[in-house]
């Protein structure tokens, strides 16, 4: 019997991190002041997540180009990047030195949460407030006996923090307007978000946002670098080894949901662009 899609959850995040990575997780929390010390099984490139619960990630050190509910974030030191809860997060590529410090937080009051994944370009005054309040939560964290309450009161605190920084971010932005591009391209990933696991043509995107195919085809590539095409294939693939991973779905399965005419047509088109069958990669992403 198939099961449904598992989420990335806190459970399986401690037997990623091994036993002996000596930070706090449980069914209600996990952080990490370095992700590096956990090896390379915790930080895969290549390989998307669903995490179950809100993250909030402080670049220490290195690059890496993530992709995001379907949104590219180029991750640089400095940066810190707010998750929400049931968001896709896949790592592409990553340089060696690339370090983060994250935890995970949930049941936290509506207003001070992000709807969208949302990144900030730390100065160094909101780098030393933030970093301040790590350490402040990695010493509650580790006392005994936990405080769940301390720990939210405090992640609550940061949260809010981040709303004031982002609304001076936006005050400047207005002074900064976005192109009509850029308005494009943010319009075109939610509509990807929403339909490209059935919905694979280019014309279904241009007459949602009332362009040409050619218009659209042309903005993306002028924003983003890669085709209309191209984006559609990495939100299909990205679905596609979420599935494989985490259920047992036969493949027939995965290639009706994802609105594939046959499972040939949909294991061909998964070699063509990851180099390896769906069965190949199932074997692969669950020994990893």
């Amino acid at each position: 019997m198939a099961k449904k899609i598992e989420n990335l959850t806190l459970r399986e995040v401690e037997h990623l991190a091994g036993d002996d990575h000596g930070e706090y997780v449980g069914d209600d929390l996990f952080m990490a002041m370095s992700a590096r010390k956990f090896g390379k099984q915790f930080l895969q490139t290549g390989q998307p997540y669903r995490v179950d619960d809100g993250r909030v990630m402080r670049v220490l050190s290195g690059h890496a180009h993530s992709i995001i509910n379907m949104e590219p974030h180029d991750l640089q030191t400095g940066m810190l990047l707010v998750v929400p809860v049931d968001s896709v997060f896949e790592i592409e590529e990553m340089d060696d030195e690339f370090d983060i410090q994250t935890f995970s937080y949930r049941e936290l009051p509506k207003e001070t949460l992000f709807k969208e994944c949302t990144t900030f370009h730390l100065d160094d005054d909101d780098w030393l407030l933030i970093d301040e309040y790590f350490r402040l939560l990695w010493h509650t964290v580790n006392r005994h006996p936990l405080s769940l309450s301390s720990v939210r009161a405090l992640q609550t605190a940061l949260l809010s923090e981040l709303h004031l920084i982002r609304n001076k971010e936006n005050a400047e932005r207005k002074r900064r307007p976005i192109s009509r591009q850029e308005d494009i391209f943010h319009r075109f990933t939610a509509l990807i978000n929403e339909h490209a696991a059935r919905e694979h043509a280019i014309a279904f995107y241009a007459d949602r946002l009332c362009l040409t195919p050619n218009h659209l085809g042309s903005v993306i590539r002028e924003v983003s670098g890669q085709t209309v095409m191209q984006w559609i294939h990495r939100h299909i693939i990205q679905q596609a080894k979420l599935q494989l991973k985490y259920s047992d779905l036969p493949v027939w399965q995965i290639a009706e949901s994802l609105n594939f005419p046959n499972p040939s047509f949909f294991s061909k088109f998964f070699k063509r662009e990851t180099g390896m069958s769906p069965g190949e990669y199932r074997n692969a992403a669950r020994q990893s």
